[in-house]
């Protein structure tokens, strides 16, 4: 099957077999050098990717979802100005996610920003999730790393300077 997507920003076409998970693809087709996300049952959660803005488990993805898609890897994402806000709010937090997890966990928090910046500028107010939804959010990564306040602390402080930068550009 040949797929035409986006992945890390390149336009590529993809000949592969329509089941083949989005993480082999990664791995093999489009060999990314720092994705070595082996699992296949979504048990783990450390192969998080960005699919249209939304964070998946690659590892359940079959490669017909990716026909004109988005990919965002963590290697493609760490070229982005977006990753200093996340990383500027482990800092103020003085929390990290382990090594394992930390691409993941931090491609989560990407994607529920881009989900409340979606919907500030929709409704140009200040939206905000709940904590509680957060919480849920970064359970798609099964590692423990992390308490429930260390993580709404990170997220808030994420979503405070991407406030900021969106004023600056406004």
């Amino acid at each position: 099957m040949k797929i035409e997507c986006t992945i890390d920003g390149k336009r590529i076409l993809l000949t592969v077999n329509s089941n083949k998970p989005l993480n082999s693809i990664l791995m093999e087709d489009v060999e990314q050098s720092n994705f070595n996300a082996k699992c296949s049952d979504g048990n783990c959660g450390n192969c998080v990717v960005l699919l249209n803005d939304t964070a998946v488990l690659s590892c359940l993805i079959p490669a017909f979802r990716l026909r004109n898609a988005h990919v965002l890897t963590f290697e493609g994402y760490r070229r982005t100005r977006f990753w200093h806000d996340i990383e500027r709010a482990y800092e103020d937090a003085k929390s990290h996610p382990c090594p394992l997890c930390h691409a993941s966990k931090t491609l989560i928090f990407e994607s529920l920003l881009r989900t409340i910046g979606k919907t500030e500028e929709k409704e140009s107010t200040d939206s905000n999730l709940d904590d509680e939804a957060v919480v849920k959010e970064l359970g798609l990564n099964r590692c423990m790393c992390l308490e429930a306040n260390e993580i709404i602390e990170i997220f808030n402080s994420a979503a405070n300077y991407r406030r900021r930068r969106r004023v600056r550009r406004n």
